[in-house]
């Protein structure tokens, strides 16, 4: 998950002048600092071999590249579940010491990578926040909302923006005989998806699947971005050079996106400001959206106008990108195609699935589930190290104040799996294909709830996130036949 933290007019000379440094600090602190390595051998040794410091210098300076997960994934598997990959930095892809730095009341806490995803340094979010009280605290402020028990209709506006993307795709790219129309459907997704999240938080979609159209340039924006957040999350010193920036009025518009801003993130915050703004000078048109759950529930206006661009950034992306890959996946694998379609018109048929398919129809198929599960495993929505920093005394790892990143790509390769991990497989999902009481399925649901966190930092967004794949796999391959 990442968040855009300039607009676009410095946007591209940074990410430039970033990549010549990030190449240049790979450079000279794995090639040439012998003093700085020899330092840090004392305090890592147990995690270093030779080569892997070679390696290193490819983590780094891959940030400016696609290839990020790929590297981290290597990395692990090449040098163990816990690899150094720069000074003070181990990265681990073993579920059973992620759940141990995640765990509830433990005394693992952010490090500084969460300044990265900073939208606006001097305003706090829940995704940031590294103070463990006040983060917990701002989780329950905001848990009802992000899971929708304060939204009203929430399952009845799903529905209604799955059906007019449904609609959209058949009065306008259906092919017919002799006549053959193809379209992006990945880009449509996340215009599905981003009507979706405004409707549910401002009670109206901002009409992208109607007009089929990145409006606001926000989602250019962001793909514009995100590589500007991986080199802030890794040379962490530009965060606080960031922050000391945005502290000075006359250069805080280069840095910080604003709600006077036509296009992007800072449009966002405009429409949320004016909302919010709007309902603060007439109670009456309070609404039982998420902007009203998060503002009952004791937000300031300056945090709710802040969580709702967060929401709106971080939850497009990953629910996007868990959908998109998922039907990916099911088109490119004739059987589960035609097992997924069988089960779902067989459901149908008896009475079970209803029109539209409520979330608790969809959950009782279980090859679809299987899909999902499969989906997710195969293909994380994220691949960001989400750093912590170890406690004092530390935990068998070095003695506090080390940073391990959480290599979410590697872990959902994990051998509890089965040796064909990499293989896009739903039945390892059905509990006929096994005969241990379940210890087997047991197993792999320990992992795979990994994806969305765990303990204290668990993804609020999971309800509405999966309601969004239940439904629109189950319309879209009842009504849709991919070709």
């Amino acid at each position: 998950m990442d968040l855009p933290i300039l607009p676009n007019a410095t946007a591209r000379r940074f990410l430039d002048w970033c990549d010549s440094k990030t190449r240049s600090l790979a450079a000279s602190t794995f090639d040439t600092d012998t003093t700085l390595d020899t330092l840090t051998l004392l305090k890592l040794g147990s995690f270093l071999s030779p080569n892997s410091i070679y390696k290193s210098s490819q983590v780094l300076g891959g940030v400016h590249t696609v290839d990020y997960g790929f590297i981290f994934v290597d990395v692990n598997k090449r040098y163990g579940p816990i690899a150094w990959i720069r000074p003070n930095h181990l990265i681990t892809n073993d579920p059973e010491i992620i759940r141990h730095i995640l765990a509830v009341n433990f005394k693992w806490r952010r490090g500084p990578w969460f300044d990265s995803i900073r939208i606006d340094p001097r305003v706090s979010n829940i995704v940031f926040k590294r103070d463990a009280c006040r983060h917990n605290s701002m989780r329950h402020q905001m848990a009802a909302g992000y899971a929708g028990k304060d939204i009203q209709g929430l399952e009845a506006t799903v529905d209604e923006r799955v059906g007019e993307f449904i609609d959209c795709i058949e009065q306008r790219w259906i092919s017919s005989l002799g006549t053959t129309t193809s379209f992006e459907i990945a880009r449509r997704l996340q215009f599905f998806i981003i009507d979706t999240i405004t409707h549910l938080c401002f009670g109206k979609p901002l009409g992208f699947v109607d007009s089929d159209s990145d409006k606001f340039n926000f989602i250019a924006t962001i793909e514009q971005q995100l590589p500007i957040v991986q080199h802030f999350s890794v040379i962490l010193c530009l965060n606080t050079l960031l922050k000391w920036i945005s502290d000075i009025q006359l250069f805080r518009w280069m840095v910080v996106p604003s709600s006077a801003d036509n296009t992007g993130i800072g449009l966002i915050m405009g429409l949320s400001r004016d909302v919010i703004h709007e309902r603060l000078k007439s109670p009456e048109l309070q609404k039982h959206d998420m902007l009203g759950s998060f503002m009952k529930r004791g937000l300031n206006p300056e945090q709710a106008e802040m969580e709702i661009s967060i929401t709106l950034v971080a939850g497009s992306d990953t629910t996007a990108t868990a959908l998109r890959a998922t039907l990916l996946a099911i088109i490119s694998t004739p059987t589960v195609y035609r097992r997924l379609i069988r089960e779902i018109d067989e459901a149908i048929a008896k009475g079970i699935v209803s029109s539209p398919v409520t979330n608790a129809e969809a959950m009782k198929l279980p090859y679809l589930q299987a899909v999902i599960r499969e989906g997710l495993q195969q293909h994380p929505p994220i691949t960001q190290l989400r750093e912590r920093k170890s406690p004092p005394g530390g935990c068998t790892l070095p003695n506090g104040g080390v940073f391990v990143g959480l290599n979410a790509w590697g872990t959902q390769l994990h051998p509890v799996y089965g040796e064909d991990v990499h293989i896009f497989r739903p039945e390892r999902w059905l509990p006929e294909n096994y005969n241990d009481n379940g210890k087997q399925l047991e197993a792999m649901g320990k992992v795979y709830e990994l994806i969305f966190g765990h303990g204290m930092t668990r993804c609020l967004g999971i309800p509405i996130a999966m309601m969004n794949l239940n439904k629109m796999l189950v319309e879209a391959f009842h009504d849709l036949i991919f070709v």
